[in-house]
């Protein structure tokens, strides 16, 4: 397929996209079903089935609401953070709005794992954005995300711990001495410059590092990033 044509038909669906909740999912529904019986065009209906994933389940404020939570507690009780529930619910939502658009089961379950997939993300750019917290903070972290896959599970038919470990694996980070952030960062090149910044930044706040050991990691990253 020509550059120029992938681009025009992917403009096209993006402003259909926009009014998909109202008039459009239909025609939106019909053209995700063809595109999904089309091999010529995977690299498309992949940026396709995505772009559809990302106008329909609604993120926009998570990453602020995660990042504002109280992570400075003195003790890890049972209860999780309330943006668990919201994100629940608004992929409860997601789910809804896929069951009634007329569209086949098999791209349903695809674009479900896809919501999940977001869902890694943004959580991810939420907590590289905490400015501070505690080491039980860090341990509610942890119990937020099993609350999460314990949730999503009831929605998506596939197994979700796999595609949030992407999580999972940046809360561990916390943990790690601080001679060892420059090589993690390079070997986990799924995370961009500024989550591991902010990670090292929160992580340097907690510890108590020194201000020119901080300075060095972060240049470090920064370096190997460019």
């Amino acid at each position: 397929m020509a550059p120029w044509l992938k681009t025009s038909l992917v403009n096209w669906y993006v402003t259909l996209s926009v009014l998909i909740p109202y008039k459009l999912l239909p025609y939106v529904a019909v053209l995700l079903t063809t595109l999904h019986t089309v091999g010529s065009v995977p690299d498309l209906t992949e940026h396709l089935h995505r772009t559809t994933a990302r106008i329909l389940l609604h993120v926009n404020g998570y990453v602020d609401r995660i990042a504002n939570s109280k992570w400075e507690v003195k003790e890890l009780g049972v209860e999780h953070n309330g943006y668990v529930d919201l994100m629940l619910g608004e992929f409860k939502h997601y789910k809804t709005r896929l069951a009634h658009g007329g569209i086949p089961q098999d791209v349903q379950n695809l674009l479900l794992e896809y919501g999940v997939e977001i869902f890694a993300e943004t959580l991810v750019e939420g907590l590289s954005r905490i400015k501070r917290c505690t080491d039980e903070g860090r341990a509610l972290m942890s119990l937020d995300i099993q609350v999460l896959i314990n949730g999503l599970q009831h929605f998506v038919p596939t197994n979700v711990k796999p595609k949030l470990q992407i999580v999972d694996t940046f809360i561990k980070a916390y943990y790690l001495p601080e001679t060892e952030y420059v090589h993690w960062a390079r070997g986990h090149p799924e995370y961009t410059k500024g989550q591991v910044v902010g990670l090292v930044t929160l992580v340097a706040t907690m510890k108590g590092w020194k201000r020119k050991t901080r300075l060095e990691v972060v240049e470090k990253i920064e370096s190997a990033a460019a």
